[in-house]
């Protein structure tokens, strides 16, 4: 009886170090999609399914993290975009990918007299997926942010047309080259939200010809390629290639990429 005791309380012992000693997992839901709920100025904090003290980072740039705790402002962040949440106490590391549903648009120079002037929303950092419209209940533009100010944002599909943005004078009646201006658009979609109010900024910047596009307005595209969707295998953020198990903490790159989207539009 002393000897099958002793067995017992063996095991049992070996049994709770690998308990103590199994690696730390960063996670937040087991939907990998958080979802704004409410209004904007309320306070919706997303905390780790297991808190941990230690150092927390994100990347791209652009969500409100605690870099001690891990807590998320969901609404005090950039949505519409994949990002990678690291974690380290100095002995363990982690990360993981975390979604913050809603909309945003591509950064890129867009040529008024082609196809491409008009430009897509990329619903939860996907391309193709498909955007509950109005027809579905979702609501785009409230309170008029971007058309109101001569953006001509599809009250239907958050399309935004940027021929009829020059046409409508949001640069003016004769637009200078190298013009800036920032639109609001303010949106609830009928998805998970539950129409829970979503904002995003969007600077858009005007030149008459490629030639006149300035070197800081091309490093800033640089800066942001690959922040709204492929984010963790684009050239331009070589640093965090490869997020493995054995490599996950190569973050030169962490703070690089804010939002919110930049759209170069071309007029020649």
């Amino acid at each position: 009886m002393g000897i099958l005791c002793m067995l017992l309380c063996a095991c049992n012992k070996s049994s709770t170090v690998t308990t103590e000693n199994k690696p730390y997992k960063l996670n937040y839901t087991d939907d990998a999609i958080l979802y704004p709920l409410g209004e904007i100025n309320e306070l919706q904090l997303i905390s780790p399914v297991m808190a941990k003290s230690g150092t927390y980072t994100s990347f791209p740039e652009g969500l409100n993290i605690n870099s001690a705790t891990g807590v998320i402002s969901l609404h005090e962040s950039e949505t519409g975009i994949k990002y990678r949440i690291y974690f380290t106490d100095g002995n363990m590391k982690d990360s993981t990918l975390l979604t913050l549903g809603g909309i945003n648009y591509l950064d890129g120079v867009y040529k008024i007299n082609a196809p491409d002037s008009i430009i897509k929303p990329v619903y939860n950092s996907v391309i193709g997926n498909s955007l509950p419209s109005a027809t579905n209940g979702s609501v785009f533009d409230e309170g008029g942010g971007c058309n109101g100010n001569g953006c001509a944002v599809n009250l239907n599909d958050a399309r935004i047309n940027l021929a009829q943005t020059v046409r409508n004078g949001a640069f003016g009646i004769t637009p200078a080259n190298g013009s800036t201006k920032e639109f609001t658009l303010n949106y609830r979609i009928n998805d998970k939200s539950s129409k829970g109010g979503n904002r995003l900024k969007i600077k858009v910047f005007y030149f008459k010809t490629l030639n006149d596009v300035t070197s800081q307005v091309w490093d800033l595209l640089n800066s942001r390629n690959g922040t709204v969707i492929n984010s963790f295998s684009n050239s331009n953020n070589t640093a965090i290639q490869g997020n493995t198990a054995g490599n996950i903490f190569n973050t030169s790159t962490t703070g690089k990429g804010r939002r919110p989207p930049c759209v170069v539009i071309i007029s020649q």
